[in-house]
């Protein structure tokens, strides 16, 4: 009895043996062959779970014959007939041009009014910071907090029609505006939204390419007797190429899937005059419950927008090594 004791004291615990079990895959994790490649591994899980599975999930459900509000069980294969229906419907691609439209009018106003307000702030030797501070207070806004004063401004009544009133009766014009129910003002109103919200992130990011400028090249320009214009053309623009091919990309990755504005001001109205390709798609997935016909769209505006992208980060790296050689 005394020798069955013993040996089953020599014998070691489950704890003891769980202990030994996490050193050692402690150590293996830590090995120089495995622990390089934990980062890779991570990574490459993460785009797995939550972009590649979702993606081939899409393309699935776009093959496929199926309507929310029916069970999935039921969802027949259709090939690329979903495609097909994407491809022909005019009210898609109506709502994929007046996307690029509002894109473009609102990146192109926002890209030049942030890189002015970047230059003057720039140049300021007092309250710098304080104006760099007001400037990006839009950005921080909640879209919905924008959209909903942005609602009372564009009123029959509000304050942009009483602002307009003195310029707009000596004419004859009628000063109240319908900003909202009129097809071309209502696009006005969503872009003037717009830009009012993300002029900051252009500024922002053109403030802090004007803030990483060599002075010493600047300096040395000054003293060689260039003008401010020889300068700013000749050796600050060059430079802030690629901030603004940044901000190209960025704004207009975010432009083109604008959806706020458009549901908080407009509904897509009057009619179909405001609707965005995101809206668009929003409505034929969780009004019409078309989910299928959503998920063609989808795989329909990735191919597009990625060439649009593909095209911007090529140009951008093309000119970060044009600047490079010319630093060499």
């Amino acid at each position: 009895m005394a020798q069955i004791s013993a040996r089953a004291a020599d014998l070691p615990s489950g704890r003891t043996a769980g202990q030994g079990a996490g050193r050692g895959l402690a150590r293996w994790l830590a090995s120089d062959r495995v622990f390089p490649k934990i980062p890779y591994v991570l990574v490459e899980g993460l785009i797995i779970v939550t972009i590649l599975i979702p993606f081939i999930l899409t393309i699935y459900i776009s093959l496929l014959r199926w309507r929310a509000n029916r069970p999935f069980e039921t969802a027949t294969f259709s090939g690329l007939s979903n495609y097909e229906v994407v491809l022909t419907d005019s009210l898609f691609w109506a709502s994929v041009g007046r996307t690029f439209y509002f894109a473009g009018t609102a990146v192109a106003v926002e890209l030049v009014v942030g890189f002015v307000l970047a230059m003057l702030v720039h140049q300021c030797t007092r309250s710098k910071k304080l104006y760099t501070t007001i400037i990006l207070v839009p950005m921080m806004i909640v879209p919905i907090v924008v959209g909903y004063n942005f609602s009372m401004i564009y009123v029959d009544s509000g304050p942009l029609n009483q602002l307009l009133a003195p310029f707009l009766e000596p004419f004859g014009i009628d000063p109240r505006i319908r900003w909202l129910s009129h097809p071309v003002a209502a696009q006005f109103a969503i872009i003037i939204a717009d830009i009012w919200q993300w002029t900051s992130l252009t500024f922002l990011i053109f403030l802090s390419g004007f803030s990483a400028l060599p002075a010493q090249l600047i300096n040395a320009a000054r003293v060689m007797g260039a003008t401010p214009w020889q300068i700013f053309w000749r050796i600050q623009f060059p430079l802030l190429k690629p901030a603004i091919l940044i901000a190209v990309i960025i704004r207009s990755m975010e432009a083109l899937k604008m959806f706020d504005p458009v549901v908080l001001l407009t509904f897509g109205g009057p009619g179909t005059s405001t609707q965005t390709v995101a809206y668009f798609l929003w409505e034929q997935v969780w009004v019409f419950n078309k989910f299928s016909f959503g998920a063609a769209a989808s795989i329909v505006l990735l191919v597009m927008f990625s060439v649009f992208i593909y095209f911007g980060i090529y140009l951008l790296v093309s000119q970060r090594a044009t600047v490079d050689r010319r630093a060499a």
